[in-house]
């Protein structure tokens, strides 16, 4: 089964970040196609230089290196929403295939479920 995960929650912020992480490896591991796409204020767990250590909560970041464990190889990010906060794709501790609106729509479009985590 197709399944798109659009991950929107800022990081280290409550639970939701943490939670759709773990949703998307739920999902990969009982072999649905996942895609990956951080959108609006969730390209801010992508930055390379954010530091964790004085927030006092466990970065849950370091999980992003299960996304190949797991299979999970379609990975984006919304261009609009770099553009928005004023990011590059260099400052991203992922390599993420940027899409624009009409890219991320057809996207979505060839999905059997998406989920907005």
């Amino acid at each position: 089964m197709k399944i798109a995960v659009l991950v929107t929650k800022l990081p280290l912020q409550g639970i939701e970040a943490r939670e759709s992480l773990d949703l998307i490896f739920a999902l990969a591991a009982v072999d649905h196609q996942v895609s990956v796409i951080f959108s609006d204020d969730a390209v801010y767990q992508l930055l390379k230089a954010d530091d964790s250590a004085g927030l006092m909560v466990k970065d849950f970041r370091r999980s992003f290196k299960l996304f190949e464990l797991y299979d999970i190889e379609q990975l984006y990010i919304c261009a609009e929403s770099l553009r928005q906060r004023k990011l590059e794709t260099n400052e991203l501790m992922l390599d993420l295939q940027p899409l624009e609106g009409n890219e991320l729509s057809q996207l979505l479009y060839t999905q059997q479920h998406v989920i907005k985590a």
